[in-house]
């Protein structure tokens, strides 16, 4: 995997940092802080905080493609799921219900937000590019393999007592979006 490409980690960080608190703040009213930063340089799932956790877990991933192609994974505990929407939602725990469709909703739209609040930032640097629709993945021991990808990093937020990531994985296209198409 090549070291870095359009962005220096520190600017990658400080861009996903303002996206992510930016949503938790206006959506949940909720201050959320970076704990840690991992660069999965070796595209290893040891680095994931999730690899070896036992617990259901809820993923919510969007791509991106253009001048610069990637994907985005929102990881937290089924638990911490269900917290979120609650929050965001409004309801009662006996609202929301033991159902997983309510939960799927708001992780995609917060997924979907988030990722467009960082792709935001890669088009105001001239890196134009689109975002795919969100998609809920649910089981356990998550991890990616980003053998294609030219920048890895996992950012791991606190919530409270609990954590969430943001994995990004990102590469430059030569080809994306210069036809005036993306």
């Amino acid at each position: 995997m090549e070291k870095s490409m359009v962005f220096d980690e520190k600017e990658i960080q400080s861009m996903v940092e303002r996206a992510l608190k930016d949503v938790f703040k206006t959506m949940l009213s909720v201050d959320i802080e970076l704990k840690e930063c991992i660069t999965a340089e070796d595209g290893g799932d040891n680095h994931s905080p999730w690899s070896k956790c036992d617990g259901a877990l809820v993923i919510g991933n969007v791509g991106f493609a253009g001048l610069v192609s990637g994907m985005v994974y929102i990881a937290m505990t089924d638990q911490l799921a269900r917290q979120v929407s609650m929050r965001m939602l409004g309801m009662s725990s006996a609202e929301l219900g033991s159902g997983h469709d309510l939960v799927n909703d708001v992780i995609g739209e917060l997924t979907n937000m988030s990722s467009g609040a960082f792709k935001n930032q890669l088009c105001d640097r001239g890196y134009r590019c689109r975002l795919s629709i969100p998609s809920i993945i649910r089981g356990k021991y998550f991890v990616v393999e980003g053998s294609t990808a030219q920048f890895r990093q996992i950012f791991v937020f606190s919530y409270g007592d609990e954590v969430l990531t943001f994995e990004l994985l990102m590469k430059m296209d030569e080809n994306g979006g210069e036809d005036g198409k993306l």
